[in-house]
């Protein structure tokens, strides 16, 4: 049984119960993936829904957001933005500017804003201050490699964490 809401229709539910809604949705000039999902035994309410539906319709936003939040990290030599840097520029080399698609002359800012916005993932369950209520993966060049930096943020919009996925 899942529940119903105007904007992602029929949220289905899987035999343990848990919730899961995806769909491609357009992000500028990209297609983002979207997903909404919720463990079984939780409730989800009708505000995180809305909350959710209002982010997705202003997901550049919510992507300017992010990216500000990886601004934010990198002046932190041990932050999870800092060594995605470093293995990005060892992965890559020389060929690291064959990637970036606006260049300041500030190697950090310029992969910012070079990295393209893969997935958001809502978790409307997690609605508390510093829980996280949506995920964004970002990654440069993701076809190829498979680096990837996933920033959290809480259902207002603030920053909770960033992941470097390798």
């Amino acid at each position: 049984m899942g529940i119903e809401h105007d904007y992602f229709g029929v949220i289905e539910s899987d035999a343990s119960g848990a919730l899961y809604w995806s769909e491609s949705v357009e992000a500028g000039d990209q297609a983002v993936d979207v997903s909404l999902s919720a463990p079984p035994q939780v409730t989800v309410s009708d505000e995180a829904l809305e909350v959710a539906q209002a982010m997705i319709a202003t997901l550049e936003g919510l992507d300017l957001r992010a990216r500000e939040s990886l601004v934010a990290d990198l002046g932190t030599p041990a932050s999870d933005v800092a060594a995605f840097l470093l293995e990005i520029e060892e992965r890559f080399g020389a060929e690291l500017s064959d990637f970036i698609t606006r260049e300041s002359g500030d190697l950090g800012i310029d992969v910012i804003r070079s990295l393209e916005l893969l997935r958001v993932a809502f978790h409307p369950h997690q609605t508390g201050e510093g829980d996280t209520f949506v995920s964004l993966e970002f990654a440069l060049a993701p076809d190829e490699n498979d680096l990837a930096l996933l920033v959290h943020l809480s259902m207002g919009g603030e920053p909770v964490s960033t992941d470097f996925l390798d």
